[in-house]
């Protein structure tokens, strides 16, 4: 399977998003819709983070630790809620997981980051700091699945 450039990928999308099929009101729908399943998204990925910090398999840096690991695990279990229920994309699965996991690899590399600086540099309780990166970071990971992931000329129709 030939994988399409990224930035061609990202401009063909754009105007995806620019068509007159795709509007507004399509995108604060799937907004929306993208926020509830991201509700049990981030109930799955939280109990894996409490897990994985009390486990502390690492015995250093658990709120860093738990957040990685949480964060590879429940990007399989995201991509696969977002895919079916979100974006109801026909695109092939593995096409779609390989896009959604750039994305989800590069916002995961700086939440990674961002929890360890905020736990263990900026002093900021574990459960605080994993709240302000789920906030701080979820429409970035919005945008990315909607523009890489799932083009809006892959969806089923509504």
């Amino acid at each position: 399977m030939m994988l399409e450039n990224p930035k061609d990928r990202v401009k063909r999308a754009k105007e995806g998003l620019k068509s007159a099929d795709y509007d507004i009101r399509r995108m604060m729908a799937e907004y929306i819709r993208y926020l509830g399943v991201a509700i049990f998204n981030g109930i799955f990925f939280w109990t894996l983070y409490e897990a994985v910090y009390w486990i502390d398999p690492l015995a250093i840096y658990p709120a860093t630790v738990a957040w990685a690991i949480a964060y590879l695990i429940g990007s399989f279990e995201a991509h696969y809620m977002h895919r079916a229920l979100t974006f109801k994309s026909t695109i092939d699965y593995k096409e779609s997981l390989y896009w959604a996991f750039i994305v989800y690899g590069v916002i995961g590399i700086v939440s990674t980051i961002s929890e360890h600086l905020l736990v263990y540099v900026f002093d900021v309780h574990h459960r605080i700091a994993w709240a302000i990166n789920m906030c701080a970071f979820g429409f970035m990971m919005f945008l990315g699945l909607r523009l890489l992931a799932f083009p809006p000329e892959m969806d089923l129709d509504e």
